[in-house]
């Protein structure tokens, strides 16, 4: 009777999907080599401490677990969770919260120095904004002088083309006069 029942246990958990279960919070359990009390005790579990279901035995309330040595023992079902318990919960959060701060530290110092190397831009950018005032400035002043140069040489070539008309004149006027005493001079 005892061999049918146990081939039949073991012919309906064969076929169970391994499913991971965790050890309750607040506890520490005891490990069996079988699924009574009745068997030795064979180590102890922390709570929190992931195993994976192997076998469960419901008539003596027991489940068979692989730990991640991959030692098989037993335990009682009601000490297993399928959550995970708080305290590694905990445990996960904090190291996320963790990564979060720092991360958000991180981005924090690049806007930073975003924010510097920006003002540093805006600085700059008024600086070299006077600079196109100021030349924009000395352009028109230099094209201004340019035209009073170019409206004086005209000027000056107006009055020099005056001047030498003049000469031109005054000589073409004078010379004849000069010439012609001179040959009545000569031939008398």
């Amino acid at each position: 009777m005892k061999i049918l029942l146990i081939l039949l246990v073991l012919f309906t958990t064969s076929g169970m999907i391994a499913e991971t279960r965790y050890v309750s919070d607040t506890l520490t359990i005891f490990l069996r080599s079988g699924p009574t009390h009745q068997y030795r005790i064979v180590g102890n579990l922390e709570s929190g401490e992931a195993v994976e279901v192997i076998a469960d035995d419901t008539t003596n309330n027991a489940t068979q677990v692989r730990l991640s040595t991959g030692r098989e023992v037993w335990v009682d079902t009601e000490q297993l969770i399928t959550n995970k318990p708080s305290k590694l919960l905990l445990k996960e959060a904090t190291a996320k919260l963790k990564q979060l701060e720092n991360s958000s530290n991180q981005q924090l110092s690049d806007m930073q120095q975003k924010l510097v190397e920006a003002k540093k831009l805006a600085s700059l950018s008024q600086e070299l904004q006077k600079q196109v005032t100021q030349l924009n400035y000395d352009k028109e002043l230099l094209e201004q002088k340019n035209n009073i140069l170019n409206d004086r040489s005209r000027y000056d070539l107006l009055t020099a083309g005056g001047v030498v008309a003049l000469v031109g004149l005054f000589v073409g006027l004078l010379l004849p006069k000069l010439l012609s005493r001179r040959r009545k001079d000569v031939w008398r």
